[in-house]
């Protein structure tokens, strides 16, 4: 069961939604920016510096929501590991362009001193409708545990 609902003047307040709350609320997102442009084409630009791996997918379109980070090209186990995240609320626009950025701009400096892992877009549909949730309406921020409800969490 959910342990967050989204903000609507849908059911009954403080009770997770049913199936027929979350049809109504999913009805009404509309897409408004493009992983795929914003996200996609700028982790491929990168892909000449950082080694690039899926780690997962989101199962309602994998073609369209494929899970990608970015890792130091010179990993070395005897270094400490930082992880780095952004868009795990989609509607967090600062954290998935600020991770690309890093890694453009800042990460480099930090070779031999510290391997980089980082997934820059979490939460891609919550980013293209410019969302807290997901499209299960589950905000995956709070879905980090074991047998996560949450596609995004889970991966």
């Amino acid at each position: 069961m959910m342990t967050s609902h989204p903000p609507f003047p849908i059911g009954t307040p403080g009770l997770p939604w049913g199936a027929a709350e979350v049809a109504t609320w999913l009805s009404r997102q509309t897409v408004k920016r493009s992983y795929q442009m914003d996200v996609l084409r700028v982790i491929d630009t990168l892909s000449s510096r950082y080694d690039v791996e899926q780690y997962g997918h989101l199962d309602y379109d994998p073609e369209k929501y494929p899970l990608f980070a970015l890792k130091s090209r010179d990993w070395d186990d005897s270094l400490p590991c930082a992880l780095v995240t952004g868009g795990v609320h989609g509607y967090e626009t600062s954290g998935v362009h600020g991770a690309l950025q890093f890694l453009d701009k800042r990460a480099a400096s930090y070779a031999g001193r510290v391997n980089l892992l980082v997934a820059p877009c979490v939460s891609p549909w919550g980013y293209e409708v410019i969302h807290r949730w997901n499209v299960h309406a589950v905000d995956p921020n709070r879905s980090f545990r074991k047998n996560s409800p949450a596609q995004e969490s889970a991966s």
